[in-house]
Parts: structure tokens; sequence; C-alpha cells
């Protein structure tokens, strides 16, 4: 086994670990975020254009499954960071709410990073590149 393969599975385990430890309510967060984690030599970089761009999720249970489920500033009301033209690590995209601003539109949302090590969805429209990014995987969650 890879170095780097045993530091992530137990990068992971300790992640999960944690969140079963602060309760049921943080579980489902914290594995996300575990997962996430777990992936982080696949991970890509993005680069958000704009200036004042919320990252956004929500908190744990059924709220955290629409937030997930369907990435929306309905669904996703909880801003965890705002970040101005900077490059983040993104995990994934999936398709949410369409937003226009500033001339474009996109309806796909990317999973990222925050610099402040918060993880949430920020609209495509805000990072650079084509409507559905290239090189961000779609999510399989």
């Amino acid at each position: 086994m890879k170095a780097s393969t045993t530091v992530r599975a137990l990068s992971t385990a300790l992640l999960v670990a944690a969140g079963t430890l602060a309760g049921p309510a943080a579980t489902a967060a914290t594995a996300q975020s575990a997962a996430a984690e777990a992936r982080a030599m696949d991970f890509t970089q993005v680069h958000v254009w704009a200036t004042g761009v919320n990252v956004r999720n929500a908190a744990s249970g059924p709220a955290f499954e629409q937030c997930k489920t369907f990435p929306s500033r309905q669904n996703c009301q909880q801003v965890k960071a705002t970040v101005s033209q900077t490059t983040v690590t993104a995990y994934c995209q999936k398709q949410g709410e369409r937003i226009t601003d500033s001339g474009y539109s996109s309806g796909w949302w990317t999973y990222l990073k925050a610099p402040n090590g918060e993880w949430g969805w920020v609209n495509n429209v805000y990072i650079t590149g084509d409507e559905h990014l290239a090189h961000v995987s779609d999510c399989d969650f």
C-alpha cells in the first residue's frame, strides 16, 4: 500500500470517528467532508474570478441532504465563507439552481474547500471556465 493511500485511509477514519463522537446530527456532514478529504490527491484547483462569493452549505439532517441533492441559495442557506478572486480546491460538481450574474449563467455548482477550511457549494458562474467544468468530476453523492 502506498504511503499516500495509507495516510488518506487513516485521515478518513479519524474524520469519521470525530463525526461519530460529535453526535448523529454532525455525522452526515462530517462523513461527506471525510470523503472529500480522503480524495485529496484527486482534487483539482479552480479559480473564483468574482469578489464576495458565498460558499454555501446547510446544517446536518434534512437541510443538509437537500443542499447536497440540489445546491441552491434556498437549500444551502448557511454561508460558510466568502471568497474573492482566489484559487481553491474543488472536489466535484453537480446541477442545482441556475444563477445568472455579470452576463454569465450556470446551473452547475462546485463543492469546494474555502481558504478558511470550510466546505461548501459555489455556483460555477463565479468560477473561471465553462458552465460545466471539464476538469472537475461530477459528484457521486
